[in-house]
């Protein structure tokens, strides 16, 4: 059974899901360019907004600089910036966990990635 419809009907505990306005920017854009649909990508934004599980972590002045010195440090990592944005957030929020497909990414950044739930 898949991992959501579980937690949907409370046969897993978990916590919140944290994403930052930066990847739900990255999340609407892809959806729409892949799919080519609109609606689709209208349904995920709204879905991503309301829902009662995803906290949209919001990336202000602060976190902007704390990311930009992170990326321009870690030269040895092929971090993109969005990616420097949501470890600064991690960071500031106490979130260790990392659910992601750039492992590479996160890793030497001391983040515990997840590939799956």
């Amino acid at each position: 059974m898949d991992s959501f419809a579980k937690i949907a009907r409370n046969g897993i505990q978990y916590r919140k899901l944290y994403t930052s306005d930066y990847v739900l920017d990255e999340a609407i854009t892809t959806c729409r360019r892949r799919t080519g649909s609109h609606e689709l990508s209208v349904r995920l934004g709204t879905d991503i907004l309301g829902s009662k599980s995803i906290v949209v972590l919001r990336v202000d002045e602060r976190t902007i600089q704390k990311s930009w010195e992170l990326y321009k440090q870690r030269d040895d990592v092929k971090l993109s910036f969005t990616d420097a944005t949501c470890a600064t957030l991690a960071r500031a929020h106490g979130i260790t966990n990392i659910f992601t497909h750039d492992a590479r990414d996160f890793r030497p950044l001391n983040l515990n990635v997840i590939s799956s739930l």
